[in-house]
């Protein structure tokens, strides 16, 4: 019967660390992206493209 117990706890043990291991890979890390980056190019790029008019010009 301690046998029973021991390996759950120890399987228990191995499914935490391997969670640990494996959850901190899939994590997004908040990185900011290399380059120059224009949202107002962006946009205006992305509107012309559409064949839409931004009304929202300054």
């Amino acid at each position: 019967m301690e046998w029973i117990i021991r390996s759950a706890l120890v399987m228990g043990i191995i499914v935490a660390i391997l969670g640990l291991f494996l959850g901190n890979k899939k994590g997004h890390k908040k990185r900011s992206v290399p380059g120059f980056f224009s949202f107002d190019q962006y946009k205006e790029r992305e509107l012309s493209q559409r064949g839409v008019f931004d009304k929202m010009k300054w």
